[in-house]
């Protein structure tokens, strides 16, 4: 369904597929194929849960009355109630994977109790806090990244934390981008993003150099590694 915002599931992917590539370019290998899979599916439940509460959240707080979200309850597809109500049976699912992962490699709890606490609190943290929605969004893909790693087995290594770095300043820089289209109706409802804040040009000069400067940390993490 629109409502899962595939296009985000497939960032959340590609994120992952970084994780592997870490590990591989390290030595890393093989593969486990089954820790890789239940890593995976705890990212991807646990941001289907999320994106679900989230549109039933914007809407109920009237931010995508007119344009934006995924426009499932504004076509008249679900309402904001069953939406919530799968977001919590997906994020309750995504919990208990992460407690079944944790059970088998205590490492991952560095990461889980963040993660834990955006699953719980994803529409205030994103939508109340200053700078939420581009702090946190990013963090959550910084997050797949290192669950997937570490879910591997692998050793935290300085050349990965570089790189984390590195996947956590391209994604701040990348996430405000998703709010130009909106960015009238969000001046409308009131949104706290960046876009509303500074502007479509601000942002845009915003992203560009956090992108810019995130090759900083790419170039170190290539360096660090031949």
């Amino acid at each position: 369904m629109i409502a899962t915002r595939p296009q985000f599931i497939i960032a959340y992917l590609i994120i992952s597929l970084g994780a592997l590539v870490m590990g591989h370019a390290q030595g890393f290998d093989p593969i486990d194929t089954d820790l890789l899979l239940t890593s995976i599916s705890t990212v991807i439940i646990a941001a289907i849960g999320i994106h679900y509460r989230d549109e039933a959240s914007d809407w109920d707080n009237g931010y995508d009355i007119e344009i934006g979200g995924m426009g499932v309850i504004r076509n008249g597809k679900l309402n904001s109630r069953e939406l919530r109500r799968v977001g919590v049976f997906f994020n309750l699912a995504a919990f208990a994977l992460i407690a079944f992962q944790i059970y088998g490699d205590l490492e991952l709890l560095w990461v889980a109790v963040p993660v834990s606490i955006i699953l719980i609190w994803p529409n205030y943290l994103t939508e109340e806090v200053v700078m939420g929605h581009e702090v946190f969004t990013a963090f959550s893909y910084w997050a797949a990244l290192m669950w997937v790693y570490i879910g591997q087995g692998w050793e935290i290594t300085y050349p990965i934390l570089m790189f984390s770095v590195f996947i956590y300043i391209i994604a701040f820089a990348l996430v405000p981008l998703q709010d130009i289209g909106d960015v009238e109706a969000d001046i409308k409802s009131g949104k706290k993003t960046l876009t509303v804040r500074l502007g479509v040009d601000g942002m845009g000069h915003l992203s560009i150099f956090v992108a810019l400067f995130s090759l900083l940390f790419l170039y170190y993490t290539i360096i660090i590694l031949i």
